[in-house]
């Protein structure tokens, strides 16, 4: 009799476990009810809006998004009135940037368990096979170099990813070279990359540039501070500058540089950057201090590659 009592109380216990289960497993919101609790993504939710995405927000996915705060928004230079006056296409090309394409069969949630790389690594996306680069460094995750500072929202149609930073899809910002003239604000770098002979392969490939501010080189002084003192070096010395701030076969990303983390760049075998402050700082063998990111460009995107803003020189060895 007693036997007879503990299979019952077992059974019962097991279908109260499988039914409480099911029960928090039908609480999950979906991301139109999701988004109606988070003031903090009104500027997203009116984005999704504007992209007529309704089928991604209420439709049964699983979709993984990448939410931007209004704060990102407004840092990208996106208000309410720039995006009603946006056209539907180029809402929907934004949006369709931050909806991860799982490599899944079938489909599941992205998840910050897939981005654990000392490295980051490429995932498609729903604009279509446009890639992101998702890595980790410390306890956070990364996409395109924006902080996810919540992660891992469940969805009953998917998951969000909180981020910092709107991102833009690689297209929208062209090559390297296109990068750097749009910023008014590297003429004097572009000026060393042209005598080096490095400017023009910066086109095609896959690159990451460390480029100093004009800011920057005219605080280095001569001859980094004119365009005639540039032209003044011989093309060997040029070239040994130039390649110092750049890599070739690779997209690093703020996460990418981490302290102990020493990249050889495009100078050649030995010639390496030390990071330190968490990657915040870096520095040649012959800069007296570490040189921090800086200015108007960090962890963008373009077609062949990343740009990052320094606000120094870096100094190789001999």
């Amino acid at each position: 009799m007693k036997m007879i009592k503990n299979i019952l109380f077992i059974c019962t216990a097991a279908v109260l476990f499988v039914s409480c289960k099911k029960e928090e497993a039908a609480v999950l919101p979906n991301l139109d009810a999701y988004l109606r609790t988070q003031p903090n993504l009104s500027t997203f939710t009116a984005a999704i809006a504007k992209a007529q995405l309704d089928d991604y927000k209420n439709g049964p996915g699983p979709f993984s998004w990448l939410a931007p705060t209004n704060d990102a928004f407004t840092a990208a230079g996106i208000t309410a009135d720039s995006l009603n006056r946006m056209t539907a296409g180029a809402a929907n090309y934004l949006l369709m940037y931050h909806i991860l394409r799982s490599t899944a069969n079938p489909p599941s949630r992205v998840q910050t368990n897939e981005m654990i790389s000392r490295f980051s690594v490429s995932r498609a996306t729903q604009l279509g096979g446009t890639l992101a680069f998702m890595g980790q460094k410390g306890n956070d995750f990364f996409v395109n170099g924006a902080r996810i500072t919540s992660a891992n929202n469940m969805l009953s149609n998917g998951v969000v990813h909180i981020v910092d930073r709107v991102n833009t899809p690689p297209q929208l910002r062209g090559n390297i070279q296109n990068i750097l003239q749009s910023t008014g604000q590297h003429t004097l770098f572009i000026a060393l990359l042209t005598r080096a002979g490095q400017w023009n392969q910066l086109t095609g490939g896959t690159f990451t540039v460390l480029a100093p501010t004009d800011a920057a080189m005219t605080a280095a002084g001569a001859p980094f501070n004119t365009t005639t003192g540039i032209n003044g070096l011989t093309v060997a010395e040029a070239t040994r500058i130039a390649r110092f701030h750049m890599f070739s076969g690779a997209r690093l990303f703020n996460n990418d540089f981490q302290d102990g983390f020493t990249p050889a760049t495009m100078q050649g075998p030995g010639r390496t950057i030390r990071v330190s402050n968490n990657g915040a700082r870096l520095a040649g063998p012959n800069n007296t201090s570490p040189i921090e990111f800086g200015g108007t460009l960090r962890d963008v995107l373009g077609n062949n590659g990343v740009v990052h803003s320094l606000g120094g020189v870096l100094r190789p060895g001999t």
